[in-house]
Formats: C-alpha cells, sequence, structure tokens
C-alpha cells in the first residue's frame, strides 16, 4: 500500500504541474506578441536607394564606354587617306614602269 501512496502522490505532483504548465501556455497564447518591422522597413527602403544610385551610376559608365567604343577607330582618318593614296601613286608608278619598260 505504501508503494501505491506514492504512485498516486507522485501522479498528483505531476498532474498538478501539468496544468500549471497548461496555465502558463495559456498566458503566452493569450498575450499577442507582434512583430515591429518599421526600422527593419526602412533599413531595406534606405538600402534600396543606395542600390538604385550605384546601378544608375554603373549604367552611366556603360553608356559612356559604349559610346567610346562606338567613335573609337583603330586608325586615324588622316592616316588612312594618306595609305590610299599611296597606294594609287605606287599603282600608277609601276603600271608606268611596266609599260615604259615593256
Amino acid at each position: 500500500m505504501a508503494k501505491l501512496e506514492e504512485l498516486s502522490e507522485l501522479l498528483v505532483s505531476e498532474i498538478r504541474d501539468f496544468e500549471e504548465a497548461v496555465k502558463r501556455l495559456e498566458k503566452v497564447q493569450d498575450a499577442k506578441i507582434t512583430i515591429d518591422v518599421t526600422e527593419l522597413k526602412s533599413v531595406l527602403s534606405n538600402h534600396e536607394k543606395v542600390i538604385k544610385n550605384q546601378h544608375a551610376e554603373v549604367q552611366g559608365t556603360y553608356n559612356k564606354f559604349v559610346n567610346s567604343l562606338k567613335q573609337a577607330k583603330i586608325y586615324p582618318k588622316w592616316a588612312v587617306i594618306m595609305f590610299i593614296v599611296s597606294l594609287v601613286l605606287n599603282c600608277i608608278f609601276i603600271s608606268y614602269l611596266f609599260l615604259k619598260g615593256g
């Protein structure tokens, strides 16, 4: 019988502990927990502005680079003209030599 009484006391004590735990859980459940995200929103908004500014700067640099490539030429215009003139003159001179020598 002593063991039965000990077991019943232990069971009663466990039931009390369980009831207390349930009461604490009910209190937690009743307390409405809200998350304040206003600070996070402001940080994300500032970060978005910074990213947009950086993107605009990169886009501007890219556009300048593309324009520079479009305007870039391998040889200056005067050098190309001089080369063509020298080719024409050489052709005339060589044909003159062949006609005169032949």
